[in-house]
């Protein structure tokens, strides 16, 4: 028989009592790390190869979109400004032609062939001084700054790049006369949104049907040990991975305070229902069989106690919910079960 009797001394380290009734919350947790926003951090690269004749920013910097973190000197570039001026100067010449010619022919005291010629040239020069401001805003310059390039009439060397979000200042590796090619890394200055980070995450292929994107989930990091940060999923993989049958798992979390760090480990859970009302018994109540299944030690005097297999759930505080196996009013061993199942073992050799 599955039956073992004790002696009171080894009965008072079973600690023998009720199974209780405990209140479990229906909730997944797994462990992920922090993030980037990876959608809102860029690599800021110049367009234009050149060496870095200025630096703006230093790491940790708040800038502003449109902001100039640092400038490069760009030998196309003031050959571009001199195409403006150039050009600027030939339509101000063909205007001023075209003005008095339209003054003459309403004179009548040139042909029109004449005005026709001096407005196709008024046009032609338009269009190659359109061509040349445009080619300016290639170089990352807003419309101040080629006005005041055309009306200095000084080419500029120095191409400003600017910020394109507002955020912070993540990584900064440009330096005074470094040269830089576009999209080469290490990019000169990388600049991340911070006000919202990622929690990345890998779950168990067989838990996919407890998510879903815009789930709320709440995070904890080992830093801040009493406090808790929301998030909502924002991604869910699209591939297993073969090897660990884990899939991604993203979400994108709330940080006021900026207080999350990128790589922070960080463990997360999430609810997925209604907290269910279930049958309990410690952790140390239960031993666990060769075949993976799990028993507990009822017993009617304290003394005997009887080996019962038992189906369990989830694991909370301390406490595993038991689905199979006990009823409620059973007085089971609640410590030292494998103790217990060690001494029958023994006993049936």
């Amino acid at each position: 028989m599955d039956v073992i009797k004790v002696s009171q001394e080894q009965a008072n380290n079973l600690n023998p009592g009720p199974v209780v009734l405990q209140r479990f919350v229906n909730q997944r947790e797994a462990i992920g790390t922090i993030d980037f926003n990876q959608d809102k951090t860029v690599q800021v690269f110049a367009t234009y190869q050149g060496r870095i004749a200025s630096v703006l920013v230093k790491a940790g910097d708040e800038v502003k979109a449109g902001q100039t973190i640092y400038t490069v000197n760009v030998a196309e570039l003031v050959q571009a400004g001199s195409s403006l001026i150039s050009t600027a100067g030939v339509l101000h010449t063909a205007n001023e032609t075209l003005r008095r010619a339209k003054e003459l022919a309403t004179l009548g005291s040139i042909p029109q062939k004449e005005l026709d010629q001096n407005l196709s040239d008024q046009q032609t020069a338009q269009a190659n001084y359109k061509a040349a401001r445009k080619a300016m805003s290639l170089f990352g310059l807003n419309e101040g700054d080629i006005d005041q390039i055309e009306s200095d009439k000084k080419p500029i060397a120095e191409m400003p790049i600017r910020s394109p979000l507002t955020g912070r200042v993540t990584a900064r590796n440009a330096a005074l006369g470094t040269l830089v090619q576009p999209g080469v890394l290490p990019a000169p200055v990388t600049v991340s949104d911070i006000r919202q980070l990622w929690m990345v995450a890998n779950v168990p292929e067989s838990e996919l049907a407890n998510y879903r994107l815009g789930q709320t989930l709440t995070v904890a990091v080992p830093a801040y040990p009493d406090q808790r940060f929301t998030g909502n999923i924002s991604y869910i993989g699209d591939t297993v991975d073969p090897i660990t049958h884990r899939l991604t798992l993203r979400a994108d979390l709330k940080d006021a305070l900026h207080l999350l760090r990128p790589q922070m480990l960080a463990n997360f859970s999430i609810d997925l229902g209604a907290p269910t009302t279930s049958l309990a018994v410690p952790v140390k109540a239960l031993a666990r069989e060769s075949d993976g299944n799990y028993l507990a030690w009822v017993s009617t005097d304290a003394l005997t106690f009887m080996r019962r297999s038992v189906k369990v759930g989830a694991t909370q505080d301390g406490m595993v919910q038991v689905t199979s196996g006990l009823k409620s009013g059973d007085v089971i061993a609640r410590e030292n079960a494998l103790f217990l199942s060690n001494l029958y073992n023994t006993s049936a050799q």
